[in-house]
């Protein structure tokens, strides 16, 4: 049978240590842990700029097999206080069209901000191949308070699988800021019609 254990005056605090975090005794790892089971709060911090905020991008003899981009809005951060976007979605998708994916975007690599793209379309001037556009997602967009998202943009991908019969809408915006994580939806439309 082993003896009892014998610490010296550093290493006492060890043990103790190790058993607080295995059993989870940490204020930070359960407040941690518990923000992330928590909603987040409704922010209000950002604004949407740019066409897609005022208006509804989309095309109007949307076919079944294509696949369509369609730019989120820009944002501007009217707070003091930094936002870091961590993920965008559409709140309202209509069977018929199907998300794969939010891609993110550097106005610096597609030499602007692109409002709409679709996939394989050669024919139109002036057309970007996304596919070929380096996918910024997956890093927070950062914006200081009262700037906007600068050279950063979101997208949506759309793929047509059936017949759509309303818009896609709803622009999700999800972000922390002072430590906190927020929720918003900024308006956004976008059409694809089938006639």
């Amino acid at each position: 049978m082993a003896g009892p254990a014998h610490f010296t005056r550093g290493s006492r605090l060890l043990p103790v240590a190790v058993a607080a975090v295995v059993l989870g005794f940490f204020p930070s790892s359960t407040a941690a842990s518990a923000s992330m089971r928590t909603p987040p709060a409704t922010g209000d911090a950002l604004t949407a700029a740019g066409p897609v905020a005022f208006g509804i991008l989309g095309y109007p003899h949307a076919k079944i097999g294509t696949v369509w981009r369609f730019a989120f809005p820009l944002f501007v951060n009217n707070s003091g206080t930094t936002v870091r976007i961590t993920s965008v979605r559409l709140d309202h998708v209509p069977s018929g069209a199907r998300v794969e994916g939010y891609p993110v975007y550097s106005a610096q690599d597609t030499n602007g901000y692109i409002l709409d793209s679709e996939e394989g379309d050669k024919n139109v001037p002036g057309s970007r191949d996304m596919t070929t556009m380096p996918d910024h997602a997956g890093r927070p967009i950062v914006i200081r308070g009262h700037h906007d998202s600068g050279d950063y943009y979101a997208m949506v991908r759309v793929r047509i699988v059936g017949h759509i019969a309303e818009h896609l809408s709803g622009c999700r915006v999800n972000y922390t800021q002072g430590g906190n994580r927020y929720t918003q939806e900024v308006h956004c439309e976008y059409a694809l019609d089938m006639k």
